[in-house]
């Protein structure tokens, strides 16, 4: 007998370079310093968070990177993707094509908020766990679900039909431990963020979304 796994697409995960955590911490903390300063990002999100703000200082640098975790991406899943997911291309006018970010943006999640089951645009999407004011064992413990059969405080969560149509997902412990990390995937992948209670502290998190646009040349 041999088992022989059908093709599916996944996810990447990294840990984000310091000099980029560096930048991205500067434009943060100011931000943070005065809320009213920043550009709202909230009618564009889904997020049922108060504070979420445009990013544009840290562009460069975090552009460069997302790239670099894209193409990881395609190397290991292209084959699965149609000719659309394709990256690299020159159109008929002789101009590139390239992934571009699109746009970043900041959120400051306060106890008790969440960002409900969504998707994004573009072709990939990402996160970077900046500050997580939790253990998991902690909020685990903390949570009003703490008896319950399925304790989902604090988590992020990826949620997708399997090869049956059944409604799957997985799950990621985020606590303390990975700040500095990130995940990049597909920007059609569902996914959701559950809400936390045992920390008065903001949780921060990077998102942006990658599209295909022409390159200057």
């Amino acid at each position: 007998m041999q088992a022989c796994d059908l093709e599916n697409i996944g996810i990447v995960r990294a840990t984000a370079p310091a000099e980029l955590l560096k930048v991205i911490g500067a434009e943060i903390e100011k931000i943070k310093s005065d809320f009213s300063k920043a550009i709202p990002k909230n009618k564009t999100l889904a997020g049922n968070i108060i504070h979420e703000y445009e990013l544009h200082d840290c562009r460069l640098l975090l552009e460069k990177f997302t790239r670099e975790m894209a193409m990881c991406h395609q190397e290991r899943y292209g084959a699965n993707y149609n000719v659309g997911m394709n990256t690299h291309v020159t159109l008929p006018d002789g101009k590139k094509v390239d992934l571009l970010l699109h746009s970043a943006w900041v959120n400051f999640q306060q106890k008790g908020e969440f960002n409900p089951i969504h998707n994004h645009t573009g072709l990939y999407s990402f996160v970077l766990w900046y500050q997580v004011p939790y253990y998991a064992n902690i909020e685990e413990a903390s949570s009003p679900g703490r008896k319950a059969n399925s304790n989902r405080a604090g988590k992020f969560e990826f949620n997708y039909t399997n090869v049956l149509g059944n409604v799957t997902g997985v799950m990621i412990d985020v606590d303390k431990k990975y700040e500095g990390e990130m995940v990049l995937f597909p920007s059609s992948l569902n996914h959701q963020v559950y809400p936390f209670y045992s920390s008065d502290k903001y949780r921060i998190s990077v998102s942006g979304n990658l599209f295909l646009g022409k390159v200057d040349q």
